[in-house]
């Protein structure tokens, strides 16, 4: 009998704690298959923008292949307005400003440039888009302004492109007239290469770097 009780008491202790906590329980159900659901839909919805930024960038080198300015530059402002948050906006933005060199928009690919280097997620790419820039600049003759962007502090990365830079230093500087100092960069430049570059993907650059350093033979033989 008492066992009888004891269910009862506990049937009737249930029926309370479900009175007393049936909405909380049932906001918090709602509120995870909520959290469930949205987390499914914005993962669909990222993927879909990703697609989308994807196929206008590879509409965008179609254009860009085809010497299709006008065109590009239409993809490249809807991927920068539409497609900001992916990184093909700034690729984008990138492979137009290569165009517009190759046209001769130096101002489009400066303009350009500056927006992907504000927008790019990936740290790694920023230098490379430094390095472009600062070619750009002193295409447009402000070798001045060309040279302190190269030797800004750009944060993560640069050290890829540290061989690219000291070039780059040393082509402006050489346009400049100071040959000893474009010497001093190439020289840097070559032994940032390491070793042995035969064979290696560095070969060409290599070759150039010396060809560059050779051409400069009487700077060393004065400063020997």
């Amino acid at each position: 009998m008492s066992t009888h009780y004891d269910d009862e008491a506990q049937v009737e202790d249930l029926r309370r704690w479900w009175k007393d906590n049936w909405l909380p329980l049932a906001v918090g159900l709602g509120l995870g298959f909520a959290a469930i659901f949205g987390w499914e839909y914005y993962r669909t919805q990222k993927n879909q923008t990703r697609a989308e930024a994807s196929q206008l960038f590879e509409e965008l080198k179609t254009a860009v292949s085809g010497k299709k300015y006008d065109e590009a530059v239409k993809m490249a402002d809807r991927l920068a307005s539409d497609f900001e948050s992916t990184p093909y906006a700034a690729a984008g933005a990138m492979k137009l400003a290569q165009a517009a060199v190759d046209d001769n928009k130096l101002d489009d690919a400066r303009i350009r440039l500056e927006w992907a280097y504000a927008h790019a997620d990936d740290e790694a790419l920023k230098p490379l888009i430094h390095l472009r820039l600062a070619r750009v600049l002193w295409q447009q003759g402000k070798a001045p302004d060309a040279l302190k962007l190269l030797d800004a502090n750009i944060g993560g990365g640069a050290d890829s492109y540290a061989v690219l830079f000291d070039e780059l230093r040393g082509d402006i500087k050489l346009a400049e007239g100071d040959r000893a100092a474009a010497l001093a960069d190439y020289t840097k430049a070559l032994g940032g290469l390491g070793g042995e570059t035969a064979g290696t993907p560095n070969a060409p650059i290599a070759e150039s770097l010396q060809h560059k350093i050779d051409d400069l033979a009487d700077v060393a033989a004065v400063k020997s």
